[in-house]
């Protein structure tokens, strides 16, 4: 409140003291991605060397539509008055102290949101006092298309998907490698996320060839941007092959492994059978030697 009250008494001296006092600015559209960072500027005449004492700086959001506006950053005699801050920009919103003396008023917010758009009032008070209006819009691209194929085991039917998040509101577009239009046959829908931004969804269902690659277009309409992402059916069924050739890779192995084992084991047997066979044999040998010298046995 004490913000607004102070931006209407400034505002009343404009008449007086336009002439000799006025904000610049030098640049009055800023348009940037959510999530980044951005600094506007306007700019005031110092005189000389600045008298920081003297000096007030109030930076507002006015949105068409509502009828309050949202205090973003004041400086009051050179001193910062976080009291009347908005909670939006707490911790977000901050002036650059190091340009004021060069008669350059720096706002800089951080990590945008969709709900910074809007006009920004850039109120001076300095030896006279003077305002600007700065627009910021805030977009968001649908950059990151996420994409998923499933098919109908009862029918011969392919089900593809695309979900993206961005801002405004975008459109989708389906079209085979042919270019042929399939919007018709796709289920679009969208949800409001916690951030403002659009969650879109798009669903096509079709009974392709198999070796037919489809596309889903996001068409940002206000941006005059577009971004798209394509699924092929071969994708599908590479990974079922995958999946198939893998268990053959495994289990071929396994054999290969548990047949060498049984063969060892079986060698093993065999060369034990015979050793025991041979140790008999030799047992023998040696009883019938003791006998036949002694003369007490034969042995056949």
């Amino acid at each position: 409140m004490c913000g607004i009250v102070t931006v209407l008494f400034l505002e009343m001296q404009l008449s007086v003291v336009s002439a000799l006092f006025t904000v610049e600015v030098p640049q009055q559209l800023y348009v940037v991605e959510y999530g980044s960072n951005v600094t506007m500027e306007c700019r005031f005449p110092v005189n000389g060397s600045l008298n920081l004492g003297l000096l007030s700086v109030v930076w507002e959001q006015k949105k068409q539509g509502r009828l309050l506006s949202k205090e973003v950053y004041t400086l009051r005699n050179g001193k910062p008055f976080p009291l009347s801050q908005h909670h939006d920009y707490i911790g977000r919103a901050a002036l650059l102290h190091s340009e004021l003396k060069r008669g350059r008023a720096l706002l800089q917010i951080t990590n945008i949101k969709i709900t910074d758009a809007g006009s920004y009032l850039c109120l001076i008070e300095y030896q006279g006092a003077d305002y600007k209006y700065i627009t910021l819009e805030v977009k968001a691209s649908y950059k990151r298309i996420n994409k998923q194929i499933m098919r109908k085991s009862d029918e011969d039917q392919f089900v593809f998907m695309c979900q993206s998040e961005g801002f405004p509101l975008a459109e989708v577009f389906w079209q085979n490698e042919k270019k042929f239009n399939l919007s018709g046959s796709a289920n679009t829908t969208y949800t409001l996320t916690a951030d403002d931004l659009y969650n879109v969804t798009s669903v096509l269902t079709v009974r392709p060839n198999l070796s037919e690659t489809y596309s889903c277009i996001f068409w940002n309409k206000e941006l005059n941007e577009q971004t798209s992402a394509h699924i092929s059916t071969l994708a599908l069924m590479s990974t079922q092959y995958s999946g198939q050739k893998s268990l053959v890779l495994f289990i071929i192995p396994t054999c290969v492994i548990a047949a060498v084992l049984l063969s060892a084991l079986i060698i093993l047997q065999k060369r034990k059978s015979f050793k025991n066979c041979n140790a008999k044999k030799g047992r023998k040998r040696k009883l019938h030697h003791f006998f036949s010298v002694t003369g007490k046995i034969n042995i056949n």
